[in-house]
């Protein structure tokens, strides 16, 4: 006989063993009967779905059967259904049907994080907390990111389902399902499934809910979003949503966002960098070795001294010296014959590197950072064949270049995340370039934080002015137009190039900029530059050619 120990291992025993098969019991439903609910609102067929529904889940007595109901029900409607697990450090997705997520999405990464970061106010900590369902409107302030790209375009605009599933007392997995208009009928069929299997699953777990009213809040907020909201979902068809079970107290729902004070329209890159307090600042360790290098009268045997005060970027310096970028035959195994190799500009281009990611990236970043630090860093090393290609400039400023161009971009999403979310969100609803909708919406784009970094990190003023224009190199009032320029197209290289590395862990999808299958991508760099076809083909197959080392990226 079972016990309760066993039901309460349920989610465990569906992560390892539930994948969506064929060869399972089909979902039953009866042929359709004229019905006293029937009416305006949902078709014969949905009430005999939700008849069938209640019928086999009224004799389920183990929580570890309802996923697999929910699996059935995706199946058989066509709905989107995700399985995910809430660690401490944000969501990994364990199963899907009629979607395909990218593959990092079911795997912790290397540092043992979660793939998707979460933070304490969204809504699957609510749901975590109220151990209760969530049927409404994407809450988009209270949704990751990171998930919102992976669920596809369109994914905000979709009436969802969390479904929370518990496991040794802990309400942290979920069944995540959402519809497009052909299926939404289905969806309000499972809404209902969903709050009774909760209350099936509670019963049978012997635990009461407690239900502190915040995903009622969080919807009654996402709700007053769009009613208010001027720009983002103003046309979006307004969705009748059940209400919560259990009425949120005005004292227990969470309130409605504040803005960052600031409009888009009214946010100045200054206000951007300074919104965290200070501009971010370069690690001490760095800035000593970029001032060594600086110094007219420093040495090979200065130089490895100050590497040796950091032992993670003189491990870096061996590897980026033994990688096939610089050309590596031998191995080097020391840090002086690194030196010779790669010489004082390319160790301190990846310093700087190195240093940059530090200050951007922390430990718990998403992979939407991830891959556009990736991209930056991709765009650096385009960037520079394209400044050897062409001459008449230091291919060490494009590499710098290529690096900081995009930083813009972490910048805007480490300080006003909700406005980044909806530019990108834009841009790929409307297939715009990020950085058009950027000057759409705000009047600059991430050049120009990029130029003030440059500024603050005392780089170079050609360099800073490259940053700022290399969107707009052809513009008049542009200047360092063609290191701009070159900027410009090592990004379009390296964007068009993302099988640099084989297991295409470098892939950046065409949310972040423009598409990489168009053309049009070269055609005002590459002719601004004077580079013809010819040149670019090459160009483009010394990018692919490139092996280039995951640890560049870390």
């Amino acid at each position: 006989m079972a016990t309760q120990t066993d039901d309460l291992q349920v989610v465990d025993e569906v992560i390892a063993n539930l994948e969506p098969a064929t060869d399972k019991a089909e979902f039953i439903v009866p042929e359709p009967e004229t019905s006293p609910l029937a009416g305006d609102d949902l078709p014969l067929e949905m009430i005999s779905l939700l008849r069938a529904g209640i019928s086999q889940m009224s004799t389920m007595d183990k929580v570890r059967e309802f996923p697999e109901f929910f699996l059935r029900l995706a199946q058989s409607t066509g709905l989107r259904l995700v399985l995910l697990k809430r660690w401490t450090s944000g969501l990994q997705v364990f199963m899907e049907e009629n979607i395909q997520l990218p593959a990092e999405a079911k795997k912790k990464r290397r540092d043992g994080k979660a793939p998707i970061p979460t933070t304490d106010t969204d809504i699957f900590q609510a749901i975590t907390e109220d151990a209760t369902v969530y049927a409404g409107p994407v809450p988009v302030k209270h949704f990751p990111l990171d998930l919102t790209l992976m669920l596809g375009r369109g994914s905000r605009d979709r009436q969802i389902i969390i479904l929370p599933l518990p496991s040794q007392n802990h309400w942290n997995t979920f069944l995540y399902l959402d519809a497009d208009k052909s299926t939404e009928n289905s969806l309000a069929v499972a809404e209902i499934l969903a709050h009774y299997a909760l209350s099936r699953m509670c019963l049978l777990n012997k635990g009461a809910r407690n239900s502190k009213g915040k995903v009622a809040g969080i919807l009654k907020a996402e709700m007053h979003r769009r009613k208010t909201s001027p720009d983002s979902d103003a046309d979006l068809p307004e969705v009748p949503v059940m209400e919560e079970a259990v009425p949120a107290t005005a004292d227990a729902a969470p309130e409605i966002p504040a803005s960052d004070g600031a409009t888009a329209g009214s946010l100045t890159p200054e206000a951007i960098l300074r919104h965290s307090g200070e501009l971010p600042a370069l690690p001490k360790a760095a800035c000593h070795i970029m001032a060594v290098i600086e110094d007219p009268g420093t040495t090979a045997t200065k130089l490895e001294h100050a590497l040796a005060m950091d032992q993670a970027l003189t491990a870096k310096v061996l590897r980026i010296a033994n990688s096939p970028f610089y050309g590596a035959v031998r191995e080097i195994t020391t840090v002086s014959e690194a030196i010779v190799r790669l010489g004082f500009v390319a160790i301190r281009n990846w310093t700087l590197v190195t240093a940059a990611r530090s200050v951007f990236l922390s430990p718990g970043a998403g992979m939407l950072y991830q891959k556009i630090w990736r991209q930056s860093v991709m765009s650096a090393m385009a960037g520079q064949l394209v400044g050897q290609a062409i001459g008449g400039c230091n291919p060490d400023s494009v590499f710098i270049g290529g690096l900081m161009q995009n930083i813009g971009q972490l910048v805007l999403a480490r300080s006003h995340p909700e406005l980044f979310q909806e530019i990108l969100n834009e841009s790929v609803e409307r297939g715009l370039p990020y950085h058009v909708v950027e000057r759409g919406r705000l009047g600059f784009d991430h050049g120009e934080l990029g130029a003030m970094l440059i500024k603050e990190w005392n780089l170079s003023q050609d360099l800073e002015e490259a940053v700022r224009w290399h969107h707009r190199f052809s513009d008049e009032e542009a200047k360092s137009d063609r290191i701009a320029a070159m900027i410009a197209l090592g990004e379009e290289i390296a964007l068009c190039s993302s099988g640099l590395e084989e297991n295409q862990e470098c892939d950046v999808p065409d949310t972040v900029d423009q598409d990489p299958g168009d053309e049009e991508l070269f055609s005002d760099a590459a002719k601004f530059l004077g580079v013809t076809s010819e040149a670019l083909a090459e160009l483009k197959e010394r990018a692919v050619e490139l092996k280039i080392d995951p640890h560049f990226f870390s």
